[in-house]
């Protein structure tokens, strides 16, 4: 068998406008995986998987690379410094980051320093492991490349004067102090779940995997994303809207003003954990979520199926599909607004008061 380094893919086709992505994986198994699953199914996207991240830093400063993935495990060089180079280089380019899962919690402090979009759990042994999150980057790229131009087809002057600058500080001070509350929280989340006795093997692999995903989405929402309404709800329908598999998310908001961003990223990743929750357990639903405006505060209310009630289960272990939900509902309530269940025969209503900000 070939080595990695001796048989780096490309299968950019010359002439095309597909979306181009790059993957370093100095494994050779994992290299091995990735190449077969994608070889294996109808893509959107070019690839070139290289063992080498040398030459993914000469292909990206040669050619537009909307995706970049690469293991945090290398040899000549941390994960952390080759991303680092990677937005020097290209700050457009959407990261991705590759890690095993007994390193999730580690992952956390690169994630934040890095602003990687999305994490891949290794080994991928099925497509939807590699594609979901290659697709997802690759729509979030398409949304952000739009918001730009109307960005530049407006004469904004965001930082005209100091005040603006202030705000923009301020902004960052709030984000920041947000994630750090939040990183806690998670992490006690994983070491609860994950500590307990007796705990299966399958179970403890399929818990780990939810909860690296759990703490990769909170720093593209709560950190990365520009807190636009907009924005959001395209990534959320991105991800999860998909009616011809029997996966439908709607969402509307009844306010006259827009919502604050930072709160409007907060409802992002709630509604995160909820469909997630859903899509890793059900095989198919139904949700629908509705921002409304009060007078001191906005609610965001989710209406969805009660998942004990689903006809059909993609996970089939009831105590990982508790663990999941219960994992969804603790990141929720670790923002510390009030938020009520309500259940109606076959449908429970989740709705969150999230204050406004004086």
């Amino acid at each position: 068998m070939l080595g990695v380094e001796d048989r780096m893919r490309n299968s950019r086709m010359e002439g095309t406008d597909m979306s181009f992505v790059v993957i370093v994986e100095p494994e050779e198994v994992n290299a091995d995986s990735i190449c077969a699953i994608l070889e294996s199914v109808d893509r959107d996207f070019e690839y070139e998987l290289t063992a080498s991240p040398e030459h993914a830093i000469e292909i990206v400063e040669s050619r537009k690379v909307d995706v970049f993935i690469s293991s945090l495990d290398l040899a000549v060089m941390t994960g952390a410094e080759l991303f680092t180079m990677i937005e020097m280089i290209s700050p457009d380019t959407i990261r991705v980051a590759m890690t095993s899962p007994d390193k999730v919690v580690s992952t956390i402090a690169c994630m934040n320093q890095c602003k990687t979009y999305k994490v891949i759990i290794k080994p991928c042994r099925v497509a939807d492991d590699l594609l979901s999150p290659i697709n997802a980057s690759i729509a979030y790229k398409r949304v952000c490349e739009k918001m730009k131009k109307e960005e530049e087809d407006v004469n904004l002057g965001l930082f005209a004067t100091e005040g603006d600058l202030k705000k923009l500080e301020t902004s960052w001070r709030e984000r920041l102090l947000t994630y750090r509350r939040m990183q806690s929280v998670i992490e006690r989340v994983i070491t609860t779940n994950l500590e307990n006795g007796g705990m299966e093997p399958s179970m403890e692999a399929a818990l780990k995997q939810w909860f690296g995903w759990l703490l990769e989405t909170y720093v593209s929402t709560l950190i990365d994303s520009d807190g636009r309404y907009e924005t959001c709800k395209a990534g959320l329908q991105s991800e999860y809207h998909h009616p011809d598999e029997g996966k439908i998310f709607q969402m509307k908001k009844n306010t006259k003003e827009a919502v604050e961003p930072t709160q409007m990223n907060e409802m992002a990743f709630m509604l995160n954990m909820v469909l997630e929750a859903y899509r890793v357990c059900t095989g198919t639903y139904k949700i629908a979520a509705v921002i409304e405006d009060t007078e001191k505060a906005y609610v965001l209310r989710i209406a969805s199926p009660k998942m004990e009630e689903s006809p059909d289960f993609v996970q089939k272990n009831p105590e990982i599909r508790k663990a999941v939900w219960k994992a969804a509902e603790e990141a929720i309530a670790a923002f510390d607004y009030k938020f009520y269940t309500i259940c109606r025969d076959k449908e429970q209503i989740i709705s969150i008061a999230l204050r406004k900000k004086q």
